[in-house]
């Protein structure tokens, strides 16, 4: 009789354990779907949720399967905190966060304590000491690419147009810190989000001398700068800004191309340019998966998308217990991500990629490359 009831709560503990073992790792997604940043918000949660598939497909990982939670904060700073404590509360082991700027810095408050959350934005530098890590190179590092384009091209002049929002403020602050010490001048004109039209911006600060201009803007309003960039016939390359290197921007201003369209972005956009065969592949193979199962293209969205499943796909693999977010830390701090360029932070720096990882592309036949001359 022991023996028997031995064997009945041996077999109880196991089914228990097998239970325990099938509950899904969550992770908390917080992306813009709806709102001018829409586009922002859901080419990133696509390539979280292709990569929650594919794992899921493959048996989850160590036989638990992953549920990615999305809340929609519609790229306003009020509710990506309130999306932060609601996915916090459904017992998120790791946060995504796939907004803008000011909602990003909304939400970071209420991570004294952890969990991990992790973004793309540049414009986000993370305290050290925080549980905060980013995936993209800093704005400083973006605004280094292009000045090392400009003094590759001997040019030492640019004309600069920034929004008037928080991402437009972390610009105008990079041009401020990096132009003057590489000896570029520029001419700095500001829009507000809303407008619809930038010529009267634009006919301020883009002079004859002037060879190249760069719209530090995203979002739909970077539409309108396109738009009156066409209409004042301006034939200056038009460097866009890093969250605009997409499809979904580009099907947009289809109509109101520039003669030439530049734009800040991932050597990882063009895989040819990346010189780690291992990432080149890691991409290929992503480019095609993706467009298999969505029937869509990959962009620099998505690349930037697959920066924050790579990074919680290592967490969830690596870290005994996802849930002690000082271990997820420390581990984030003290081994590189493979991901579409190789994550690297450490206890002094929560940004992962550096002015290395960017290169200046242009669009040409239907797609990003590595940008020609300036003529």
């Amino acid at each position: 009789m022991k023996i028997m009831k031995f064997a009945i709560l041996t077999l109880l503990a196991a089914s228990t354990g097998a239970a325990h073992a099938a509950d899904p790792f969550v992770v908390g997604i917080v992306a813009p779907t709806t709102g001018s940043l829409t586009t922002v918000g859901l080419r990133q949660l696509s390539a979280v949720q292709w990569w929650e598939k594919k794992v899921n497909a493959a048996g989850g990982i160590v036989g638990r399967p992953v549920l990615v939670v999305h809340c929609n904060d519609e790229g306003s700073p009020e509710k990506s905190a309130s999306c932060v404590r609601d996915l916090i509360s459904k017992g998120s082991v790791i946060l995504l966060n796939a907004s803008v700027t000011g909602p990003i810095r909304a939400a970071m408050p209420l991570l004294q304590n952890g969990p991990v959350m992790v973004t793309p934005s540049p414009n986000i530098v993370p305290s050290p000491a925080s549980y905060v890590f980013q995936t993209s190179p800093s704005d400083v590092d973006l605004t280094k690419s292009i000045a090392s384009f400009l003094k590759q091209n001997k040019l030492d002049r640019l004309a600069m147009l920034a929004s008037t929002d928080a991402s437009g403020e972390v610009g105008v602050a990079s041009a401020a810190e990096v132009f003057p010490k590489e000896g570029i001048k520029y001419d700095l004109a500001r829009i507000d989000l809303r407008a619809n039209d930038a010529s009267i911006q634009l006919a301020n600060i883009v002079k004859p001398e002037v060879k190249v201009v760069f719209s530090n803007y995203s979002g739909g309003g970077a539409a309108a700068v396109v738009k009156s960039y066409n209409n004042l016939s301006l034939a200056q390359p038009l460097i866009v800004s890093y969250a605009n290197i997409s499809d979904a921007f580009i099907n947009v201003i289809k109509n109101d191309l520039p003669t030439r369209l530049l734009g800040t972005g991932l050597k990882a956009v063009a895989p040819e340019m990346l010189d780690d065969p291992a990432r080149r592949k890691h991409v290929e193979d992503f480019m095609a998966s993706y467009k298999e199962m969505t029937k869509d293209n990959v962009d620099m969205l998505t690349l930037l998308g697959l920066t924050l499943a790579d990074t919680a796909d290592a967490v969830l693999r690596n870290v005994k217990d996802p849930r002690d977010a000082a271990s997820v830390r420390t581990y984030l701090e003290t081994n590189p991500v493979p991901s579409i360029q190789m994550l690297r932070w450490s206890k002094d720096r929560h940004v992962g990629m550096t002015a290395d990882d960017v290169s200046v592309l242009e669009y040409k036949k239907g797609k990003w490359v590595k940008a020609d001359p300036v003529q």
